[in-house]
């Protein structure tokens, strides 16, 4: 909901606030402004306030642009200016006659083409539709059969609905635009047929309520979907007190038919504004011509903007209190809006047969790879991987080369080679298990050999040396000493090989340790102690231990099983 001033004249004096949302009116106790309101001020708050200032470009960014948009991705919308006669209606959406002060009209068709310029993936296409409706009566000022008739022998546009609710407006023409020019055009044309009388209070005053449809047929190259949308701008004609006007015969006739076609909107919006707060159930559109047209655009699927313009002269006091009331009314109103696709079978049939034979290669690629499927398993079965034999052959070659940091990373194709991959790590991890233990089961029996053996020679070297005292004899003899030092280096090269295999198991206990001790559960779910300087005594595997065989070691993730693998011997 938008206001805007466009009286220069002094007289009211009135505030708008820094976020240009709020309009204030303050009034004086010594004046008398004929109005039912004894407050010296009324607030009004709105989307956005323009003053005097504020220029066509301006207005069109804030009001029109965002509804474009939106039209443009296949949503409804409607535009519609609202106020007094001669608060500046028409100059909002037609403008003035040169084009730098060009209105929301023309500014929307440049901005369609320019979008439909830089949208490669859409194809567009735009028709024009142009009535009016005066004196209760709906005319196509695009038919070119009305520039020289009068307007008693032009055909009348009447409304129908079908069985889906859907309206249809009968002898109206509908024009396809190619370029932004033959819009320009059309829309000049239907203001050059449109009614305009001089009136005392408007020199060019509208006497007729005009809409300006554009449609709107999008195709998605990419996707085949069309969606269809439609642009109501609404001038609405101005609403005059005939005891200010003092208008007579025609005039009068045709400012009844305004204010009575305007206050059946109002009622309207009275209406679905008490139908959102479950008051009212009955909408009474068909009371007017242009409530029938504008259903749609009202209370349907529309996003709907309306400017309601006003005067700040002294003299129009009160149709500016009483537009910005109607304006703050409409301001209530939510529509809920969804995209106007439409389903082309045509495009929809070849992209499924398009996705049919692709899938139909996939499964004719899998069975010529795995074999035919058996209807029962969701993966390969058991035959399928015997007769696969180069496949099973070249992951594993993958997963050893994966294990062995010859590569990064291991490409499958599908689910089932994924799950293959595990199964050989699995089958890989046991394997190198099993060997370690092996080894490291000899490698304890032989430290506890070596340990052994040092321990009685040092008994018996001290035993000896208790029973049989030192004797001094004059001669020296070689061979006892040469016996000796033979066997102090040979106790020496057991001690050094005591010394490796200590090494060695320590490594195995840096890659396979549980609270200190080494245990590894064997294949055959025993366990095996390593020997070690400490009195350790042998773990029993049982299902209260931490400890796990490593049949039954599950790895979520490669890097997993590589952090503990890579440490390893390769085989």
């Amino acid at each position: 909901m938008c206001i805007r001033d466009r009286s220069k004249l002094g007289g009211v004096p009135y505030y708008v606030a820094e976020n240009k949302t709020r309009l204030s009116f303050q009034f004086s106790r010594q004046v008398n402004y004929n109005l039912v309101s004894n407050k010296d001020s009324l607030d009004f708050l709105f989307h956005q306030v323009f003053d005097q200032d504020s220029t066509q470009e301006e207005v069109f960014n804030v009001v029109a642009v965002p509804v474009v948009m939106s039209c443009l991705d296949g949503y409804n919308g409607t535009i519609f200016a609202y106020g007094q006669t001669g608060s500046g209606k028409t100059y909002t959406m037609s403008g003035a006659d040169s084009w730098q002060m060009r209105g929301m009209i023309p500014r929307v068709l440049t901005l369609m083409f320019d979008q439909f310029e830089k949208r490669k993936n859409v194809e567009h296409k735009m028709y024009v539709s142009f009535m009016e409706i005066y004196n209760e009566t709906a005319y196509d000022l695009l038919d070119r059969r009305h520039v020289n008739a009068p307007m008693e022998s032009w055909s009348k546009v009447t409304p129908s609905e079908d069985d889906a609710g859907n309206l249809h407006l009968r002898n109206l023409t509908v024009h396809e635009c190619h370029s932004e020019q033959d819009a320009i055009d059309l829309l000049m044309m239907g203001n050059f047929v449109r009614q305009v009388s001089a009136t005392p209070m408007n020199q060019s005053s509208s006497r007729s309520h005009c809409i300006f449809t554009v449609t709107l047929e999008a195709r998605h190259l990419d996707t085949g979907s069309v969606f269809i949308s439609k642009l109501h701008m609404v001038d609405l004609a101005g609403s005059e007190r005939i005891s200010k006007s003092h208008v007579e015969g025609s005039l009068l006739a045709e400012a009844k038919h305004i204010n009575l076609s305007l206050s059946f909107l109002e009622q309207v919006i009275i209406a679905l504004n008490e139908k959102s707060m479950g008051t009212r159930s009955h909408i009474p559109y068909r009371n007017s011509l242009m409530t029938i047209i504008l259903k749609d655009s009202l209370g349907g699927n529309c996003k709907t903007v309306m400017v309601a313009t006003m005067s700040s002269d002294i003299d129009n006091l009160e149709e500016s209190v009483s537009t910005a009331r109607f304006a703050q009314r409409c301001a209530q109103l939510e529509n809920e809006i969804t995209r106007n696709e439409k389903v082309d079978l045509n495009i929809l049939v070849k992209r499924l047969e398009g996705e049919n034979a692709s899938l139909q290669e996939e499964v004719e690629a899998y069975r010529r790879t795995y074999g035919p499927l058996d209807g029962k398993t969701s993966g390969r079965s058991w035959a399928s991987k015997k007769s696969a034999i180069l496949p099973m052959e070249e992951l594993r070659c993958r997963v050893v080369d994966f294990l062995n940091e010859e590569r990064q990373t291991i490409d499958v194709g599908t689910l089932e080679d994924a799950q293959e991959c595990f199964r050989v790590m699995r089958e890989i991890y046991n394997l190198r298990m099993q060997e370690y233990v092996e080894e490291l089961t000899l490698i304890s029996e032989k430290l506890k050999k070596y340990d052994s053996f040092i321990n009685s020679t040092s008994r018996r070297k001290d035993s000896k040396s208790e029973r049989t005292p030192p004797r001094l004899s004059p001669t020296i003899s070689t061979t006892p000493l040469m016996a000796l030092k033979r066997k102090d280096e040979q106790n020496s090269e057991l001690v050094e090989e005591r010394s490796r295999l200590s090494h060695k198991s320590e490594e195995f206990r840096s890659v396979f340790s549980v609270n200190g001790v080494v245990a590894l559960g064997g294949s055959n779910g025993g366990s095996v102690a390593v020997y070690s300087s400490k009195e350790v005594k042998p773990t029993k595997s049982s299902s209260n231990s931490n400890l796990k065989s490593p049949a039954t070691l599950q790895f979520n993730l490669y890097s997993t099983f590589k952090q503990s693998a890579h440490k390893l011997p390769k085989t």
